[in-house]
């Protein structure tokens, strides 16, 4: 009996790895950019809130903020300085909207450098099979996680590139990117603001208003689990 033939595994393309290789690098200058270079501390909070207050009566001062974003994104970079400039020098309302399409672009921006770049590969190393069952469960499940997740902390970046990389479906990735950041960035946005206030209003004021803003945070946080868990204990009862 001859022994079973085991098919040759099948070459990863030129091409394939080349671009994967492009988006690497890509990320690492990101970070070497944020690291080592003096640009750097032109991406702080400090920096880029003097910068934008010295344009802020310029019309074309909203379009800096949101093409930062589109940069940034890209490569990796926090997003997290931006927020709070936008709010410290637009105010709450402004500094929320241009924030949101900010980081609405940036979003877009990621997935699509991924989704162009990295897809390739990771369809070759996973097998079609797997990914196809993967991309059925976040159909089905990943849609609210997703929104989830822009509620907490976690790297924009790293939601960007992940969900392109498995397969979501860009029109599910925005729409919950979008319902997920409003609120989130409605909160952020508003501590930025608060922090500019701590030179100009009394110290009640100051913390009441970082309570507010604390408080609405957690409350996002933990609102999406909260429901789900209470439906999963619903439906445990009725079928008992």
């Amino acid at each position: 009996m001859s022994p079973r033939a085991i098919p040759p595994v099948a070459r990863i393309p030129r091409s394939t790895l080349l671009r994967f290789a492009v988006f690497a690098a890509l990320l690492v200058v990101g970070f070497a950019v944020l690291r080592w270079t003096p640009l750097s501390v032109f991406f702080t909070k400090e920096a880029l809130i003097t910068a934008l207050s010295d344009l802020r009566n310029l019309w074309w001062a909203p379009l800096v903020l949101i093409g930062l974003y589109l940069v940034a994104s890209p490569l990796g970079l926090p997003i997290s300085p931006l927020v709070f400039a936008g709010g410290l020098v637009f105010g709450v309302g402004w500094g929320w909207l241009y924030n949101f399409l900010g980081a609405l672009g940036g979003a877009a921006a990621s997935y699509l450098l991924a989704q162009a770049l990295g897809r390739d590969l990771v369809v070759h190393l996973a097998g079609e099979s797997l990914l196809k069952r993967v991309e059925g469960l976040l159909e089905r499940h990943g849609f609210w996680n997703l929104v989830r997740v822009r509620f907490i902390p976690i790297p924009f970046a790293l939601v960007n590139f992940g969900a392109a990389l498995a397969g979501y479906p860009l029109t599910g990735f925005l729409t919950a990117s979008a319902l997920g950041l409003a609120p989130s960035l409605m909160i952020y946005t508003y501590f930025g603001h608060a922090l500019f206030t701590v030179a100009t209003a009394d110290r009640q004021t100051v913390v009441r208003n970082l309570f507010v803003a604390l408080f609405l945070v957690l409350l996002l946080t933990f609102l999406v689990p909260l429901r789900q868990a209470w439906k999963r204990r619903r439906y445990r009862n009725r079928d008992s």
